[in-house]
């Protein structure tokens, strides 16, 4: 498991969940030049990594900087919005 550490700077911090504190995730992202626990992307300069800060332990998403840009753009776009039942919108 690879946590913050010296070389991180956290980016966002967020909150989803649908009932209580107990069952919430926090969504973190840190930047990190520590590739590695992500050995595919170990000539990038750094990585945006993504992941539940209640979890600590579960799985991590690593982004490059282009990758970073591209979902935050999406994200920006409404693409990963939830329609009224909580679907996505269709590709």
């Amino acid at each position: 498991m690879h946590t913050p550490g010296d070389d991180a700077a956290p980016v966002h911090e967020g909150i989803i969940g649908g009932g209580g504190a107990d069952d919430e995730s926090r969504v973190e992202v840190y930047v990190t030049t520590d590739t590695s626990a992500a050995p595919h992307k170990a000539g990038e300069p750094k990585l945006y990594v993504m992941y539940d800060a209640a979890k600590p332990d579960g799985d991590k998403l690593y982004f490059t900087e282009a990758e970073w840009d591209a979902f935050v753009l999406g994200v920006k776009d409404g693409e990963f919005d939830l329609d009224e039942q909580g679907n996505l919108p269709p590709i």
